[in-house]
């Protein structure tokens, strides 16, 4: 009886990890779709309204980024409360440091210069987080389907061994 029940906890436990890999995955691509998202609606903000940054980040928030980047931005500047934003947001969006790395990019120029070099340095951000999120689909259909299946298969295996 106590074999089995261990049978059934391992297996299940491999299979769960292998769909929290690809629920990972998935919610990856989803974040920075909202991302890119985000920064198209910050780049009409900033061409279209003459809010100030905080108000425009927050109007163009589809995903928490924003709005926590604008709570940060007259406390610490908006360079740093929008690199601390994108490191606490980092686990939960499940973003890669090559993501985050893309993100970063937006944090050196916005708000320093005219409207017109902000809203070049945006689209220079969202082409490069566009790309991040190609290759996070592209890691999906790759790997996607291995994880899930793997860690019901790495389960079954280990039954089977310890059987």
């Amino acid at each position: 009886m106590v074999k089995l029940l261990g049978a059934v906890m391992t297996g299940l436990s491999c299979g769960y990890f292998g769909f929290r890999l690809n629920a990972s995955l998935k919610k990856r691509i989803k974040s920075l779709g909202d991302i890119v998202s985000s920064l198209e609606l910050l780049e009409s903000e900033i061409a279209f309204s003459a809010q100030k940054l905080q108000k425009a980040f927050i109007n163009a928030d589809r995903n928490g980024l924003f709005t926590a980047a604008a709570a940060g931005i007259e406390e610490h500047g908006v360079k740093k409360a929008w690199r601390n934003a994108v490191r606490e947001k980092q686990k939960e969006y499940c973003l890669t440091a090559a993501d985050c790395e893309a993100l970063y990019m937006l944090a050196d120029n916005i708000g320093k210069t005219d409207a017109d070099n902000q809203i070049k340095h945006i689209k220079y951000v969202k082409t490069a987080v566009s790309g991040q999120a190609a290759a996070a689909q592209s890691e999906y259909d790759r790997f996607g389907r291995v994880y899930r299946n793997g860690g019901v298969l790495i389960g079954l295996m280990i039954v089977i061994i310890l059987a």
